[in-house]
Order: structure tokens, then sequence, then C-alpha cells
């Protein structure tokens, strides 16, 4: 690989490979639920040993004790930290960080910045729990309900700065941001995990306002663990930046090289 290209690969919900020659980093690695339309092969984080986790819920860290190999490092707070260690993650694999962490990953430098978590209404929850989809698709609901609730985000989100050859990529954990952090402006390219309400385009609007990237990459807009995941509609928000920067949407496995 040209060691001044960078290559990102999506594999779905927030998971991200970012790989510039030889240094590899995975961002919230998983394996969808067996019932989703969308697949990711076993073997597909086999070859990097460096994880990154924004935040503690499932379906950024619930794969990562299957993942994990005998010399992986994975990066998290206090909850995913203490949630990983239950699910059996060995505590040499983890690597305890926080808001304002800084530390390097092979040719990556990383900081961590405090993020914040997309709100969730509390009402949308019990609609969703209710809905006919929900009901069509109760198959092992109850174990499904119970892999979600046994990881807690506790208002650790992060959002991840990482540098390059002179390139910077901006990761925020969620849909939002803290409103007292200074976030860095002007990356050559911000993640946008877009899911989670419905006045995401207004949202995403904000974010960019604030943090005028050069370009987006969408992620987390997949239906990845059905029935509490769905497919987004992000054209409302791809119109609203076409005169304004590129808006890149993968395909599951795609790869974007900058």
């Amino acid at each position: 690989m040209d060691e001044n290209r960078i290559e990102i690969t999506w594999y779905g919900t927030a998971s991200v490979r970012i790989a510039s020659g030889s240094s590899q980093l995975l961002i919230d690695p998983f394996f969808p639920f067996p019932d989703s339309r969308i697949k990711v092969a076993a073997d597909a984080f086999a070859d990097c040993r460096n994880i990154l986790v924004s935040h503690g819920h499932y379906d950024h860290i619930g794969s990562i004790a299957e993942i994990a190999e005998n010399d992986t490092a994975v990066y998290c707070t206090r909850a995913p930290y203490q949630s990983l260690l239950k699910k059996g993650v060995p505590k040499k694999n983890l690597r305890l960080i926080r808001a304002g962490s800084v530390f390097s990953v092979g040719n990556f430098r990383i900081t961590a910045y405090q993020g914040k978590h997309i709100r969730m209404n509390a009402c949308d929850c019990v609609r969703t729990l209710c809905s006919r989809r929900v009901i069509q698709n109760r198959r092992d609901l109850v174990g499904k309900v119970r892999k979600f609730t046994s990881c807690l985000e506790k208002k650790e989100t992060l959002c991840y700065l990482i540098e390059i050859g002179g390139r910077r990529i901006l990761i925020l954990g969620s849909l939002a941001l803290a409103e007292d952090t200074d976030y860095p402006k002007g990356a050559d390219l911000a993640f946008f995990p877009y899911q989670g309400s419905d006045r995401l385009c207004d949202i995403a609007a904000d974010i960019y306002g604030r943090l005028k990237p050069k370009a987006v990459l969408l992620t987390h807009f997949d239906d990845t663990f059905p029935p509490f995941s769905k497919n987004i509609d992000t054209s409302d928000f791809e119109r609203y930046m076409k005169d304004r920067a590129p808006v890149y949407k993968l395909r599951h496995g795609g790869t974007l090289s900058i």
C-alpha cells in the first residue's frame, strides 16, 4: 500500500477500518445479528490488532470478544472496559483511556475528545419495542434485548482525531457534540453516525456548521441489528451538503481512498 494513501473500509453501523501503509485501526468492529441481511466475513478483522471503541453500546462492542486475538489492544473508557471484561476479553488486552488521552498506534497519532451520545427519546424507544416490525421479528427478542441492555454508554462517548501523513480524520462516536468541548475544525474527513433521531438532517447540518470538515463519511444509517435498527434515508442531508462539501456513502465492505 502507498504509505501516503489512507484507505477507509466501512463494514456497517459504526464499524470502520482505517489503514495506511502497515498501520491499521478498527473502530467499533462488529458481527451482525444472524438474521440481518448484512453479512461480515468471519475473518474480516483477522489481520488488525488495534481497536478503538467510541462508546459502550452493544452495537459498538458486542463482537469484540470474538474479534480480539491474543495480541489485540482495545482502547476504551471505563464503561466498555467493564462490559468487555464481563464478556471474556482478558484484562491484558484492554487499554483504559479517557477524554484528553493522546497516544500512538503505528503511524497514527490519536487524540480522544469528550463526545456526546445523540439523545434517544424514551417514548421513541418504547414505540420501537411495541412496533409491528418488532412483533413480526420477535424470534429471540428477549435474548437480543438482554444483549443490548447489558452494554451501557454511561455518558462516556468519545470522539477521536486521527492524524497521519498530514491528514486529519475526525470520528464522532455519535451524532452529537459536547457543549463545552473545543473540537478540531476543518478535518480532511469527518465520520457522521447517521441514526438515532427523527431530526437527523438538522442535527447533522448543525454539526457540519460547527466543524466544517472538508468531507463527510456517513455511517450507522443501516439496518444491522434488526429489529432495533432501521435503514435511514440520508437524502435530505446529502441535498443540504451538495454545494458545501463532498458526502461519501459506501456500500457494506466498500473502501474510500484519500
